[in-house]
């Protein structure tokens, strides 16, 4: 008796090298984080005034909204995930909500982030490599122009810059979906940087 209950705790223990914070062991560990870079708005001011007093009439501007390019570094064996929606929050520099209600929302999408393999074959894509020239490996997949910023964020933006200043922001985006092991995951980016500024300034007098 006392044989049998020292296998069994043997085998218990092995199950659990397995599998304990183990299943890195067979790519079926999570291990990504995002970041974002390049989110900007720039405004062009037109500034109309009254061509007798001087007075500002009203502003003729335009914007170029560029959307961030998202980073998502996978480490090695790490499993991939399929992104499904995302939950944005714009924040000012005092960590408070930008345009109250418009400074919130979610939307829905469909992109996928590689898992932690490289294929040895040279011209191979992982999804047809052979499991013996898997490799573990560092992988980053990126997202150019992510649409994360919405054109009501941009067009507070620049009546800001208008009137009391470009204004200094903060995105805080919350990626959800599944990962390649069918398990709900979010990734959360806290501080990225929405960039404003003034392009250029004129006047036009009517």
């Amino acid at each position: 008796m006392k044989m049998k209950a020292l296998m069994g705790a043997v085998l218990m223990l092995g199950l659990a090298a397995c599998n304990s914070g183990g299943g890195l062991n067979i790519g079926q560990g999570f291990n990504i984080d995002a970041n974002l870079t390049g989110a900007s708005v720039r405004t062009a001011i037109t500034q109309v005034v009254d061509s007798t007093t001087g007075a500002v009439k009203r502003y003729e501007s335009t914007y170029t909204l560029t959307q961030p390019n998202a980073i998502f570094n996978v480490g090695p064996q790490s499993v991939g995930m399929t992104l499904q929606g995302f939950t944005v929050e714009v924040l000012d520099n005092a960590g408070t909500r930008y345009g109250d209600d418009q400074g919130k929302y979610q939307r829905s999408v469909s992109y996928v982030v590689q898992p932690g393999f490289i294929c040895s074959t040279a011209g191979t894509t992982l999804d047809n490599c052979a499991p013996s020239a898997k490799v573990a490996s560092k992988v980053a997949t990126t997202i150019g122009s992510l649409p994360l910023v919405t054109d009501r964020i941009a067009a507070l933006i620049v009546n800001d810059c208008e009137t009391t200043g470009c204004p200094t922001l903060k995105l805080k985006v919350t990626f959800s979906g599944t990962d390649d092991a069918g398990r709900a995951q979010t990734l959360t980016v806290v501080s990225a940087d929405l960039a404003s500024s003034v392009s250029s300034f004129s006047t036009i007098k009517e």
